[in-house]
């Protein structure tokens, strides 16, 4: 099993945490837009809480992804790959990895301006960071809509990517990040 990436493919670390991030990102995406329209009650802030400890675990995963990235570089873009292609790729990369950071932090500061604590899967609860404030709330609670759509956007962007390059393009971009199989010459 190869762990680190070469410039064939990606290696099972990078595999690991993006197909991890890919699920966690879809399922807070989901519940974040389900649990927005819960009556107000204990079932709603257990799922707000679920929210909010998956949202640290990928800001978590982010940061790891971003070291790892360090550690053990990409593969290069592919011969001929277009430039456009190729700056948009990075482009689209670089917001993915902001947006996975900044969401949760603008989560963590909102839940302290709206006075609620983050408990951390209803284990650990976090030391708020800044004092209830109505207005700071209202600002935060706006951004983190709007950053969570561009998520959305995001996401499915580079999901549309992916597929064009195995079904229209016919090249190994998409299998290079596959969990399972080699990447066809």
């Amino acid at each position: 099993m190869q762990y680190k990436n070469n410039a064939e493919r990606y290696g099972a670390v990078a595999k690991s945490l993006h197909w991890s991030m890919a699920f966690l990102i879809i399922a807070l995406i989901i519940l974040g837009v389900w649990m927005g329209g819960l009556p107000l009650g204990l079932d709603k802030v257990w799922y707000y809480n679920l929210h909010k400890s998956l949202g640290l675990i990928v800001m978590a995963l982010a940061l790891i992804r971003l070291t790892w990235r360090f550690l053990s570089p990409p593969p290069p873009p592919l011969p001929g790959q277009p430039y456009l292609e190729k700056v948009a790729a990075h482009a689209v990369h670089l917001a993915l990895y902001a947006a996975f950071i900044l969401q949760p932090l603008i989560g963590i500061v909102h839940s302290g301006a709206s006075g609620y604590p983050i408990v951390f899967f209803n284990y650990y609860s976090l030391p708020n960071v800044v004092e209830a404030n109505k207005e700071l709330a209202d600002l935060l609670a706006a951004s983190h809509f709007y950053v969570g759509w561009g998520i959305a956007a995001l996401v499915l962007l580079h999901a549309g990517a992916a597929l064009k390059h195995h079904f229209l393009d016919k090249d190994t971009i998409l299998l290079r990040m596959m969990p399972f199989g080699k990447p066809r010459s």
